[in-house]
């Protein structure tokens, strides 16, 4: 049996299914050591394609590992985060089976099956036959504990250089990274996973006058910043959370000073046209809550106290459930008085319970802490996330909430 080669490199293009940037053993170890992404590649003397790959970013706690068949085609894809000092948990897992020679790498068409694990014995597993063109059969994961998780000396340059090392098998049960490159760098170029940002410039969407490109309906302007209420924080802890889904409340980690903070949303006006006739548009596609009068220097999301952001997707973001198209915000002290009368005012018709403002929008106030819940309305159903923008000195200026669907707004 012929002992594979092993090769070091900076990056790994998945489009070319090539090593960028080389490195020397040593140079592997320096990057292993500070946290810095690089990849260990196996191949087979005497084949061209890949055997694996080992996408090691420690610092971003994360390890991909992606087997190839003989045509380099990815049959497994693996993603380990590592949860524990040295433990990596396994969060993701997909497998694909080719029915034939002429199937492309990652065929929509092909045999796949995608578990999504999480702490504390949680996960599905998702069997598409005909991959995406077909149907789907969804249940819980089947994988015990013992395969979950996996000693951090299997991956990386210390398992590569163990003189009995063997490529790393994936779970018994069957069970992506995204690309984005530099400028001087292949675009397939693999990178470690990163979490959603907000999508918008949030902070210039509340400049009166600002001017934005959409591509639903071209031109638009900022043409004022609405005040939908103020809102009551007397215990510093807030709640982004829909006040009828039964999940709970969303207690934001970040604490901000006890005061009452304006609601507000950008109103933002242009043109449609529809067969040659012109018409009026108007878009408010952001609420926030304003906590300082200053600019955010960054927006990042606003986690809640039972969010891990190592746990993350590439892409994906956490945020407020809801199947009612609404969300809220509110004082945590107050939440179950609060949510409480919301459901009485749309369950019950209890019109002493709630304020109706704006827009379908409603104020709820409990007295005896002095405090507020504010809602309003999504897009639709489904998880909205929080964003939290913070100034050049770091503290918090603004919590917002994209309700928009299809927001696609850009800074002329």
């Amino acid at each position: 049996m012929s002992v594979p080669d092993i090769v070091y490199a900076r990056g790994w293009d998945a489009e070319a299914r090539r090593e960028v940037g080389p490195l020397s053993r040593e140079e592997a170890e320096r990057r292993d050591g500070s946290g810095e992404p690089y990849v260990v590649v196996r191949r087979a003397p005497g084949r061209a394609e890949p055997l694996e790959v080992h996408l090691v970013a420690w610092r971003d706690h994360y390890v991909g590992q992606w087997a190839y068949d003989e045509l380099g085609r990815r049959t497994h894809e693996v993603d380990l985060r590592l949860l524990e000092p040295d433990r990596l948990f396994l969060r993701h897992y997909v497998q694909r089976r080719y029915a034939s020679p002429d199937q492309p790498d990652r065929a929509r068409d092909a045999w796949r099956v995608t578990v999504e694990l999480f702490p504390e014995g949680k996960g599905r597993k998702v069997l598409q036959e005909r991959g995406e063109s077909g149907g789907s059969h969804h249940t819980l994961a089947d994988v015990p504990e013992s395969r979950r998780w996996h000693p951090r000396s299997a991956f990386g340059v210390r398992a590569a250089g163990s003189a009995d090392a063997q490529p790393a098998a994936g779970p018994e049960d069957p069970v992506g990274l995204g690309a984005r490159a530099d400028a001087d760098e292949p675009r397939s170029l693999w990178r470690p996973p990163r979490p959603a940002g907000p999508g918008l410039a949030l902070g210039e969407l509340f400049w009166p006058g600002a001017r934005f490109t959409s591509d639903s309906w071209g031109g638009m302007t900022v043409d004022r910043v609405r005040h939908i209420a103020t809102l009551r924080v007397p215990s510093g802890r807030l709640v982004v959370a829909d006040p009828m889904y039964p999940d709970g409340p969303r207690v934001l980690t970040e604490r901000i000073p006890p005061g009452a903070y304006p609601l507000q949303a950008p109103v933002l006006v242009g043109e449609g046209d529809f067969c040659g006739e012109r018409f009026p548009v108007t878009e408010e596609p952001v609420v926030r809550l304003l906590i300082r009068d200053e600019p955010a220097l960054t927006w990042t999301m606003a986690l809640s106290e039972r969010d891990d952001p190592r746990l993350l997707l590439d892409g994906h973001a956490y945020g407020f459930a809801t199947d009612g198209a609404a969300g809220g915000f509110a004082d945590a002290s107050a939440w179950d008085t609060l949510s409480a009368k919301v459901r009485r005012y749309h369950e019950e018709d209890d019109d002493t319970a709630a304020e109706p403002i704006s827009d379908g929008c409603l104020r709820v106030t409990d007295e005896e802490t002095g405090s507020d819940l504010v809602s309003f309305c999504t897009e639709g159903d489904g998880t909205w996330p929080v964003w939290l923008g913070r100034s050049a000195t770091g503290e918090p200026v603004a919590v917002a909430v994209v309700t928009s669907l299809s927001a696609d707004l850009r800074p002329e």
